[in-house]
């Protein structure tokens, strides 16, 4: 049985040089090797994959609210580099040392950018069912639905008009943070079929996927945008070890995108799950911190 859970050891929040606040959890051994987890898209700080894998090994896991998503204060117009100096000043108050950090699903964009940007400051990343960049995975604009694809065009062509679409179609996150559309239902999806049958993990989701929402919907337009605008780095560009994980069951992340990762990112390994989806941090938490100890 996973431990999943939404309650952390401990909690807290710094102030960045410009006065924005960012919070963060903590989990696991507080004394332990600090390890980073980027949430996904939305989500918040407060989620843990396993409790109880993360102090069996050691580890002071430490999450954040990314800007607008729970109470970390927004950031007009931030991009994945920006999350970059954010991380950095983050890091100097906690005064942590040269850690590891994993993101799951569009976390994986923002653990990429640090480890682009901060080979010194990041041993490792991992990237657990982590999207892909748009502008450099081949077929990946095909893939699109129209929808999406007129809003980035419009995003890149003209952002004042783009915002307001965007942040229309984002607003659900608001009205119900936890819904799960009709698509990822079904026993065909087994991340719906993990939810049946360990309610905890169910739980610990919705928890913190409501907790992102505590401002609406900013931090979610704000991490749409930054993640399908050009990134400003080539994942090609990652300075440090990367360790991929994917279920070939994943209806969010396509194999292009994780293959594509895998195949670019100079020094890394790719693992990957028959018969699982997008949750493998819940089902593998303690395989996927392993090698970046």
């Amino acid at each position: 049985m996973a431990g999943a859970t939404s309650v952390p050891a401990a909690e807290g929040a710094v102030t960045l040089r410009d006065g924005r606040s960012l919070a963060y959890a903590e989990w696991g051994d507080l004394t332990g090797t600090p390890v980073i987890l980027f949430h996904g898209m939305p989500n918040s700080r407060l989620l843990c994959p396993d409790e109880e894998a993360t102090r069996a090994a050691c580890v002071r896991l430490i999450t954040m609210d990314r800007p607008g998503y729970g109470q970390s204060d927004p950031k007009p117009n931030r991009t994945l580099l920006d999350w970059v100096d954010d991380f950095a000043e983050f890091s100097d108050l906690l005064e942590l040392p040269p850690c590891p950090v994993v993101g799951w699903s569009s976390g994986g964009p923002y653990a990429m950018a640090c480890g682009a940007r901060l080979p010194g400051r990041v041993k490792m990343i991992g990237l657990a069912a982590s999207d892909g960049p748009l502008d450099e995975v081949p077929g990946a604009w095909d893939e699109l639905s129209p929808e999406v694809r007129g809003l980035i065009e419009l995003l890149r062509r003209d952002r004042p008009s783009a915002v307001g679409a965007i942040t229309k179609r984002c607003g659900w996150y608001a009205d119900d943070p936890a819904y799960v559309p009709d698509s990822l239902r079904g026993q065909d999806n087994p991340d719906w079929v993990l939810f049946g049958q360990q309610p905890a993990i169910f739980e610990a989701w919705k928890h913190g996927r409501r907790e992102g929402a505590r401002q609406g919907v900013v931090g979610y337009v704000a991490d749409w945008i930054a993640e399908f605008l050009p990134w400003g780095f080539s994942v090609a560009d990652v300075g440090c070890p990367a360790h991929v994980w994917w279920g070939q069951a994943d209806m969010l992340v396509s194999r292009a995108e994780t293959e594509y990762l895998a195949r670019t990112i100079p020094r890394s390994t790719l693992v990957t799950y028959p018969n699982e989806a997008h949750l493998v941090p819940f089902t593998h938490w303690a395989e996927i911190l392993a090698p970046l100890l």
